[in-house]
């Protein structure tokens, strides 16, 4: 799976409720999967019960509207014009994505390093994850290694408190199944890994390694394949963003999935 399609929105992981202000995030993500890099822009809106996220991946672009109150997710392909609709919980169900957040262990600890992202004062810290997952047939332990920049006690943290308040349910997992189907893993350790930092501060940045720890063969390939994960904010905005930013606009083919 590539995992530019998680949701490294992953600033784009909510759910639920009203916010008091809109928030427009900056930003670029680069991805390391099967030791190929992918590096795309990312930005991503929120308002209300509705999130945008717009990607620009080798020249294409995509955008991917998450309709709060009505639990589905807006795929588009500009390119070709086409939208696909995803229930927001799907990938959550699925046998392949059962493991629950219960299992997760996460361990953050500050180092002391900080930088500023406009008003926020993004702190680093050293991050450790590790969840039971499922390889084709093998049981695994799957590992999160790196660092994250949060910032705390945010005008913006505390406006979507309804939001991340929302995301702290077992079952909730953002994520588009169309794309993720080859690694839920990874999604689910990665949406679990966000949901626990959304509740400390505000994601400025995250640089993260993924691993795979087993006996099997399965576990050794996938040792094999690095896949990582960078992505850094670089700028926020909080103007008013139009209701009609949030719509499919006309003159997009449904496609099946």
């Amino acid at each position: 799976m590539n995992p530019t399609h998680l949701c490294l929105g992953l600033a784009t992981l909510l759910l639920g409720g009203t916010a008091a202000a809109d928030l427009t995030l900056n930003g670029r993500s680069t991805v390391m999967s099967m030791n190929v890099p992918s590096t795309s822009q990312e930005r991503v809106y929120l308002k209300k019960d509705w999130l945008r996220r717009d990607q620009l991946d080798r020249g294409k672009a995509y955008t991917y509207i998450y309709d709060l109150n009505g639990h589905d997710i807006s795929a588009l392909d500009h390119s070709l014009r086409q939208l696909r609709v995803y229930e927001m919980n799907a990938l959550a169900n699925t046998p392949e994505a059962k493991v629950s957040h219960k299992n997760l262990k996460l361990d953050l600890e500050a180092t002391g390093q900080k930088h500023m992202l406009g008003a926020w004062n993004c702190a680093e810290h050293s991050l450790e994850a590790s969840m039971p997952a499922e390889l084709g047939p093998e049981k695994v332990n799957l590992r999160l290694e790196g660092k994250v920049w949060l910032a705390r006690n945010t005008r913006e943290q505390k406006d979507l408190q309804p939001f991340f308040k929302a995301m702290d349910t077992p079952d909730f997992l953002i994520g588009i199944p169309g794309l993720q189907k080859s690694s839920p893993a990874h999604t689910r350790a990665l949406g679990e890994v966000l949901q626990r930092l959304f509740s400390q501060g505000m994601v400025c940045a995250i640089d993260v390694e993924l691993k795979y720890e087993g006996g099997g063969r399965m576990a050794e390939l996938a040792r094999r394949m690095g896949s990582r994960l960078n992505l850094v904010y670089e700028s926020i905005t909080t103007d008013p963003l139009p209701d009609e930013f949030f719509k499919v606009p006309p003159g997009y083919q449904q496609v099946r999935h």
